[in-house]
């Protein structure tokens, strides 16, 4: 029998810097490896985990309501953070920054693909950090 945990907003809080400290990495490098432009970079990457810093933190609450368990909450969860909002989301910023929409499909493709990779694996890590969680 799964015990149902609560999840502090601190602990939200938390995840939420940390995913996105992952993810500057990772859109820093795939918009310079496609643009070769610091200005450029800095900008669609300052501005889109900006956003998406408030983004991910209302997510995770939102999903905290959700009673889907296992691997299927993971794969939706998964789906409605990364595909939805994150081609929704840094594909404007890219095109409003670039003016191309060659270079906003490259960038949002690549990062929204790695982050689909990495995103689940994040969430199992998390499932074993206890701290933040009430019963």
């Amino acid at each position: 029998m799964e015990i149902k945990m609560k999840e502090l907003k601190i602990r939200s809080a938390i995840k939420s810097i940390i995913w996105r400290l992952i993810g500057i990495l990772i859109l820093g490098g795939v918009t310079f490896f496609y643009t070769r432009k610091w200005v450029t970079t800095s900008l669609i990457t300052f501005i889109h985990h900006g956003v998406f810093l408030f983004v991910f933190y209302a997510h995770e609450r939102i999903w905290l309501k959700c009673k889907l368990t296992g691997l299927k909450r993971k794969i939706i969860k998964c789906l409605t953070y990364e595909t939805l909002l994150g081609n929704l989301i840094l594909g404007t910023i890219t095109y409003c920054i670039t003016g191309s929409w060659k270079q906003m499909t490259a960038i949002t493709l690549t990062y929204i693909g790695i982050k689909h990779l990495i995103y689940i694996f994040n969430e199992i890590v998390w499932e074993k950090i206890k701290t933040g969680k009430v019963t």
